[in-house]
Parts: C-alpha cells; structure tokens; sequence
C-alpha cells in the first residue's frame, strides 16, 4: 500500500471514530400480547392496525455512570382504504420498561410517534426512536410492547392502544 493511500484511509477512519463508549446492551424483548394492536386516529376516526416489525438497541456508557440506551423502533403501520382513504394522521403510543432478574418492572417509560398518510396509502414502515439514560444493574432487560385495551365495535381478537 502507498504512503498516500495509507494517510487517506487513517483520516477517513479518523473521521468515523466516536467519544461515546460503546456497552453492552440489555436483553430486549416484546411480549406477544404487545407485539400488535390497533389505533384509531384523531381527526378521521379510522382504525389503524399496528405492529412492530423489529427493535434495535445501541448502548453507550454515559458520563453519570448509567447506560444510554438509543432505541429504534420498527413499525408496520396499515388502514383499510375501504374505511377511508383520506389524509390522516395516527398517533401510536408505545412504552418500554426495565425489568430486574426476577421479572419485576424497575422503572418504565411512554413515548410515541406520529405516522402521517397521504390520500390513497395504506401502509407505512416508520422507524420510531426514543433515546433513555438508565442505571445498570445484574440481570437487567428492557422490555418493549404497545399499550392496549380491547377495541369494542372490532371482534374480540382486536385490540385498540390506549
């Protein structure tokens, strides 16, 4: 390798490298009961059918001696057009919590994500991300799911968020 192709890959390795300290990150899990549910949406009322479509997790140690835990979030996001195929907009609350070795909730947190949708779309894939500082401790996970309640008017199998 030459000399200059050696510096011009030191300084283009430079520029990626980072101050934060990367860490290892939790187990992360979603129970399947929310794992998916059902919105319905503000302004035109339309029920949206929601799932998640897979959770990430980067963690780095943070200056307080906690974990900074940078989540994202996959969505699947769809509406019948038969009910409506209008511009509208859904909000989908969400929450994740901390759970000790025996399964007990430690602490939790809500966040949501906004999902707008044109005329005529019916799906959307959206990336949600919260970013959470927590304190570390032996035999920690993050759990992640949907708030629900059941939804009345759909069959019994259909849950609405809350």
């Amino acid at each position: 390798m030459s000399f200059m192709a050696l510096i011009g890959c030191s300084v283009l390795l430079a520029g990626c490298a980072s101050q934060d300290e990367v860490v290892f990150c939790p187990t992360i899990s979603a129970p399947e009961e929310g794992a998916r549910a059902f919105v319905r949406s503000d302004d035109a009322k339309q029920v949206f059918d929601v799932r998640l479509n897979g959770v990430n997790a980067i963690c780095t140690r943070h200056n307080s001696g906690g974990t900074m835990v940078a989540l994202s979030v996959g969505l699947k996001v769809k509406r019948s057009l038969a009910e409506g195929a209008e511009n509208d907009v859904v909000a989908v609350p969400m929450m994740s919590a901390i759970v000790d070795a025996n399964q007990t909730v430690i602490s939790n947190q809500e966040f949501g994500y906004r999902v707008g949708f044109d005329k005529g779309s019916d799906s959307k894939f959206p990336v949600a991300k919260s970013n959470s500082l927590f304190r570390p401790m032996r035999g920690w996970s993050l759990a992640f799911a949907l708030p629900i309640r059941p939804l009345p008017e759909h069959n019994a199998k259909k849950r609405l968020l809350i």
